[in-house]
């Protein structure tokens, strides 16, 4: 089994070291645009080759495309030329409709593309922030269509298996809805109180809850852009529900109502999801 991996950041790297991790024999082959990405991962042990470029990767059994969002219709058109007909595809990102519809545009196989995403990052990014057991017991999203060939599902489903991650089926545009919820919301509003933090610094040493609220501030900001412009639509709306909620609460207290404030405190929470 021959593994390329395109795209060595965090979670990139990590699917390497998971497979090494294992002592499968499988050989890994892998590729980033960054230098210092390449030589990192290679020093860690996530790789056991360097690729010269991502055509390069083309010759793999699996790939897996670990690259920003924006740059994946790219990394499709430059595996084109030497891509087989038997190859898998898969990738991690947060969004998964755009993906699959570039897919469908630039691959010769896109029925062979299963979409993925390992719900399992943090706000650590980078080689450096690599782990083999980041994907131990976490819920690993597979989006396929209508079009999606079966058995290129089943081996990507057994893939993220080896890697001991749970894989879960869920619609495209459903995974997009809801982890625009689960994810992009809670980003939006860790920056907003970070950025209103350094705005207005405190001499009051912040707490736990104001850690756990801001931690995934420290995420990479361009990531960020990208994945809340690729799926913006969902983002916008529940945006728009948060910022209802809050203007109830900011009425409350202008009014000095405190029914209305235990009324707003006391809607039901829902469970934290793993990912950040």
């Amino acid at each position: 089994m021959r593994i390329a991996i395109i795209g060595l950041g965090g979670i990139g790297a990590s699917v390497g070291l998971a497979v090494q991790h294992e002592a499968l024999g499988w050989g890994v082959v892998g590729y980033d645009i960054a230098p210092d990405a390449l030589e990192g991962a290679l020093q860690i042990g996530a790789i056991d080759h360097l690729a010269e470029s991502v055509a390069a990767c083309a010759d793999a059994d699996l790939i897996v495309i670990a690259t920003p969002p924006l740059a994946m219709p790219d990394v499709f058109q430059a595996l084109v030329p030497r891509l087989r007909p038997e190859t898998v595809l898969t990738d991690v990102a947060s969004v998964k409709s755009p993906v699959l519809r570039w897919a469908e545009a630039h691959l010769p196989y896109p029925s062979r593309f299963v979409g993925g995403h390992p719900i399992a990052g943090t706000e650590h990014h980078g080689v450096r922030a690599a782990r083999a057991d980041l994907f131990h017991g976490a819920p690993w999203v597979l989006t396929p269509t209508a079009q999606t060939d079966p058995d290129a599902l089943l081996r990507v489903e057994a893939f993220v298996r080896t890697l001991r991650a749970a894989p879960l089926t869920v619609d495209p545009a459903q995974h997009d809805r809801e982890f625009a919820l689960l994810s992009f919301l809670p980003h939006a509003v860790a920056f907003s109180l970070a950025a209103l933090h350094r705005e207005n610094p405190t001499t009051v040493p912040p707490g736990g809850s104001w850690r756990s609220a801001t931690r995934v501030a420290q995420s990479d900001p361009a990531l960020w852009a990208q994945l809340m412009a690729l799926n913006r639509e969902p983002t916008r709306q529940w945006l728009q529900q948060l910022i209802q909620r809050l203007q109830t609460l900011a009425d409350a207290l202008e009014q000095g109502d405190a029914n209305a404030l235990q009324e707003w405190f006391s809607a039901p929470s829902a469970p934290s999801p793993r990912e950040p």
